[in-house]
């Protein structure tokens, strides 16, 4: 009995003392399906949902699910339908919305395991694009069809639905703060709020980007995929409820966002990066990312460790994603010290010149990528002395494709480009 208990405890220690087997920062996890996820959603550190597109005609989306934070996912839904977008209450109450000619809803008041289908305006809407839920009976949904779109309220857990804007509207996004207080972007660039559950929208701001993304934290504080000019980098912040907006600086991105406090916070972008605020989406710079692709994001609130990203696949980090890149601090402009340049010819075959310059003594190493994130070449890995370097790249070996060539310096990534090679 004595040894039992020695070796309970000991694997106790074990157990609370080792970190994690995965690897730091962002790393890929495996989906049973190679469709594109539309969307992420995770209630806490292990449960969380995933959408895909489907891609027109017989074609399958998916709802996928994971219980180990994204260790290992499940097919719990499969239907000739993209899905767009998806929320859940808690660990049963869950509601999901797209369409494929025929706009559906799916909702589950089982964690998932079973859903149901509603065509709530029969075929006279091809698809629903965003959903946003208070709660288990109060949710909106969104259709941008020019034909009996708008925004919908239930406050039947979807059994009923309100017309609260109608198709001229066109709107895309929703974010609801409670059952009061929400926001649609409609029309591409237009900001409407609603402080009575929707009963009134007032036009609140109009955007000189897209807006692709909104997320309130409070009332007060909020960001979105969009901003007052064309000089930021396509996110802004309000601290005033959304009726000023300032734009942000550093790395471009946001089409999806979130934030787990009023400092932290992500974006999706491609390019195998994922955006990083830790200053309340004032600056913006980027982690890298395997994956090529990672529009969506998914966050917990207060939890500054664990976050996912997706697009064309899955990542997940679960130490706050490892360390930014190009955030330009006063008395540090490490990022401007360096320079890679757009190859040249562009596209080419099957050689082309990569020029790069750095202004102080470093380790440099520049890797050749395919799109799927693997290095397919290695150009440079030495230390160099300041100056202006010019390398030249054959892919005779390679396939036609895109390609990403990216400089690091101390092992730190500084930039990714494009590169197209056609043969």
């Amino acid at each position: 009995m004595k040894k039992l208990i020695l070796l309970e405890l000991a694997l106790l220690f074990l157990a609370t003392t080792f970190q994690s087997d995965n690897p730091p920062g962002w790393y890929q996890q495996t989906l049973p399906v190679n469709d594109f996820v539309n969307d992420i959603f995770f209630l806490d550190s292990l449960n969380g949902w995933a959408v895909t597109n489907s891609n027109g005609g017989n074609d399958t989306g998916y709802i996928l699910k994971t219980s180990n934070g994204g260790s290992n996912w499940d097919i719990q839904l499969n239907t000739f339908n993209s899905i767009f977008a998806i929320q859940f209450l808690d660990n049963n109450f869950g509601y999901a919305v797209g369409g494929n000619g025929v706009a559906k809803v799916f909702k589950t008041i089982d964690g998932g395991i079973n859903w149901q289908v509603f065509s709530p305006f029969g075929t006279s809407i091809n698809s629903f694009q965003d959903l946003s839920f208070v709660n288990s009976d109060t949710g909106w949904i969104c259709s941008q069809s020019s034909i009996g779109g708008g925004v919908f309220k239930t406050t039947t857990g979807g059994v009923s639905w309100v017309r609260q804007l109608d198709e001229t509207f066109r709107p895309t996004k929703l974010f609801f703060l409670n059952k009061d207080t929400g926001w649609a972007a409609c029309n591409s660039t237009k900001l409407y709020r609603t402080i009575n559950g929707g009963m009134n929208w007032s036009l609140q701001f109009t955007s000189a980007f897209p807006l692709e993304a909104i997320f309130f934290l409070n009332g007060n504080k909020g960001w979105i995929r969009g901003g007052p000019d064309l000089t930021g980098n396509g996110v802004s912040y309000s601290t005033n409820g959304g009726f000023n907006w300032t734009s942000s600086h550093g790395e471009s991105g946001g089409y999806n966002l979130e934030f787990i406090n009023d400092s932290i916070g992500y974006a999706g972008i491609d390019n195998f990066k994922i955006n990083k605020s830790t200053d309340g989406g004032k600056i913006w710079g980027y982690q890298q990312s395997p994956i090529y692709n990672n529009l969506q994001v998914s966050t917990i609130i207060f939890d500054s460790l664990n976050a996912w990203a997706g697009g064309n696949g899955m990542v997940h980090t679960n130490d706050g994603g490892g360390t930014l890149v190009n955030i330009k601090q006063s008395g540090s402009e490490f990022p401007d010290n360096f320079k890679l340049f757009q190859n040249y010819p562009n596209p080419f075959n099957p050689k082309t010149i990569i020029n790069y310059e750095i202004k102080f003594t470093n380790y440099v190493i520049i890797n050749v990528s395919d799109i799927n994130g693997k290095i397919v070449a290695n150009l440079v890995n030495k230390k160099q002395n300041f100056g202006n370097y010019k390398i030249e790249f054959d892919g005779s070996g390679l396939s036609s494709g895109v390609y990403f060539y990216s400089l690091y310096i101390e092992n730190q990534l500084i930039d990714t480009k494009k590169m197209v090679l056609i043969r």
